[in-house]
């Protein structure tokens, strides 16, 4: 659970980061790594929310409860899906660009609050445990290490998505610009090449 609900965080701030360097200087590429980092985030949004209702099952007796920390988490979701939405919106690649990285940045407010939202308001989620000075719960070694390799496993697994989604959506560039026939060709002598 906290492995995704970091990623999922973290990936909005680097998703925003390089929808801004894509819209500041008409980066193309830049735009297109936005644009792939979406999806892969909005699913570790929904791995977090998903596990997290699990985990609360059990600890506050419901799946769901309308917590600070759960609601924030939601609306980033709901935020990640806005944005491939205006992703999806006619217009040209320049506009759909530019429309999604004012989306972004607009959205790029709520990360800290969702991270803050334990500390801000009455929560029944727990504080963080880790690099909290102030913290009541002590995690024990083998379940720092299990966190630890989490953050781990799942950036590596978001490398490897983003690696192979850009890959796809150069391609759909390349068959919106050019069409299908070009598309193939230039794929294939990449391959070759």
């Amino acid at each position: 659970h906290v492995p995704a609900a970091w990623m999922s965080m973290l990936l909005y701030l680097v998703m925003a980061f390089w929808a801004a360097i894509g819209w500041a200087f008409n980066a193309r590429l830049a735009s297109m790594v936005a644009r792939a980092i979406a999806p892969t985030g909005a699913m570790f949004t929904f791995l977090a929310l998903w596990t997290g209702s699990l985990w609360g099952r059990p600890t506050w007796g419901t799946y769901w409860v309308w917590d600070a920390r759960l609601t924030t988490t939601l609306f980033l979701f709901i935020t990640y899906i806005g944005y491939l939405a205006v992703r999806r919106l006619g217009g040209t690649q320049r506009q759909r660009a530019r429309r999604s990285a004012v989306l972004a940045l607009l959205a790029v407010l709520q990360i800290p609050l969702v991270h803050f939202s334990v500390e801000l308001w009455r929560s029944l989620h727990q504080e963080a445990s880790v690099a909290n000075p102030n913290a009541r719960v002590e995690l024990d070694g083998l379940m720092l290490f299990s966190l630890f390799l989490g953050v781990v496993t799942f950036t590596l697994f978001y490398v490897w998505l983003l690696l192979h989604r850009q890959r796809v959506l150069a391609l759909e560039d390349t068959v919106a610009d050019r069409g299908l026939d070009a598309a193939i060709r230039e794929r294939r002598n990449e391959a070759v090449g």
